[in-house]
């Protein structure tokens, strides 16, 4: 017997609400803040500024003084401190200074490392919420892709109850029931991966929320991100990139590095205090008088040249490599944007073509293929054909609507320099 065109489309318009998942609802939002204030990553970071910050003060201060303390022209026969005029106990001062503009140098060279962990810092914040992003918009499209199949399974079950009931009397085939069956066994199967699939985003956003989430779910709308910036904003902002930034800021510490190799053609210099206290007196019983004896020291750089030729070498490709990473990450920056930006169109077009074109008319041919399968004009065969063709159009454009905030998401880290404002074009 057949079924009625009312029972049919009741079964392929009707749709089956899925059991909400357990916990509290995780939004984007709030993933993006658990992010920042608990992965280690930052932590790690801000610990790195601050030692680098006390590193500079440390550098940009003069070595410690020292104190000797010893005894000059002791005699040798009787070892009396008061036998000869010339014996002394000594106590001296002494302090290097290194060439003149060195402190300096080696300061600025390590709040030059300061700032270059700053800027990392920014980029990882940027990169944090990039990757957040897209881990939830993945795991967004998995609920969504599980609700769809869960919606085509009921409708293939009902399918399959009914090629074995017409099989049985005698108005139907073998293969419609095999086939009724094979569909709905691959359903399964694709409801198995999806499961699979979205238990390995759990654990990939549990990650990059510090693991302080548990269970969780999602809301059911997807949100929207903002419009990257216009593409030749977004362009001439990648300069300003916190990577490229940071990588700037190596770049001025190796030049600073470079100054510092040109001071050790330099000579170091240091200053020497001693007093001596004698300890005798004259045969008149006068006290022997104390002498002091006041040094200029300086380092006579003669036989290091070579050494200081390699090291200034060193330190000039140091910066020269540096500089061509810099360029070559420009280059990768714009090939990324230009990508992505592309990507994101590609799939805004698609999206639209699904949501005005395809998604319509194949519910309409599913609602067709019904009404003619109700009046014997079409075979059960072509009838499941349709219902198979609109579900995976369902599955594509949750894809392409995916898709599209995770480009975004993209492009809207690589206008993290915040020069690239205004408006996608």
């Amino acid at each position: 017997m057949r079924i009625s065109l009312s029972l049919f489309l009741c079964l392929f318009a009707g749709s089956l609400a899925a059991a909400p998942a357990a916990g509290p609802v995780l939004t984007l939002e709030r993933a993006e803040s658990r992010s920042l204030q608990n992965h280690p990553s930052l932590a790690d970071l801000e610990a790195r500024i601050r030692g680098a910050e006390r590193r500079a003060v440390a550098e940009g201060t003069l070595s410690d003084p020292r104190m000797s303390v010893g005894l000059s022209n002791v005699p040798t026969d009787t070892f009396a401190l008061d036998q000869e005029p010339m014996t002394q106990v000594q106590v001296g001062l002494h302090q290097d200074f290194p060439a003149p503009g060195t402190l300096a140098l080696r300061e600025r060279r390590a709040q030059e490392k300061g700032e270059a962990y700053r800027w990392k810092r920014a980029d990882t914040r940027a990169e944090l919420v990039r990757r957040v992003r897209k881990a939830w918009l993945e795991r967004f499209y998995l609920d969504r892709a599980l609700a769809v199949v869960e919606e085509n399974l009921a409708l293939f079950e009902e399918l399959l109850a009914i090629a074995r009931s017409q099989y049985r009397v005698g108005k139907g085939l073998q293969q419609e029931v095999l086939l009724a069956n094979l569909e709905r066994d691959k359903l399964l199967d694709k409801r198995a991966e999806l499961e699979r699939r979205k238990a390995t985003a759990d654990s990939r956003l549990a990650n990059l929320l510090a693991g302080r989430e548990g269970r969780f779910r999602l809301p059911d709308a997807l949100p929207e991100l903002p419009d990257p910036p216009a593409r030749e904003a977004l362009a001439k902002g990648l300069a300003d990139h916190p990577s490229v930034q940071s990588m700037e800021a190596r770049i001025q510490r190796r030049r600073t590095g470079v100054d510092l190799a040109e001071k050790a053609y330099y000579p170091d210099m240091g200053v020497d205090f001693v007093y001596g206290h004698r300890p005798g007196s004259e045969p008149d019983g006068g006290a022997w008088a104390d002498f002091v004896t006041a040094r200029f020291r300086m380092s006579l750089p003669i036989f290091n040249q070579a050494k200081h030729d390699g090291m200034l070498a060193a330190a000039l490709a140091e910066r020269d490599a540096l500089e061509r990473q810099r360029r070559t990450m420009l280059l990768d920056l714009r090939s990324t944007a230009r990508s992505k930006r592309a990507a994101l169109e590609a799939a805004r077009e698609r999206v639209a073509l699904f949501e005005d074109t395809i998604l319509p008319e194949s519910e309409q041919t599913v609602e067709a293929s019904v009404a003619a399968y109700t009046t014997g004009r079409l075979g059960f065969l072509d009838l499941v054909r349709a219902r198979i063709e609109d579900f995976q159009h369902q599955l594509d454009l949750w894809r392409l609507r995916v898709d599209a905030e995770q480009a975004k998401a993209d492009l809207l880290y690589l206008a993290a320099g915040g020069k690239g404002a205004g408006h996608a074009d």
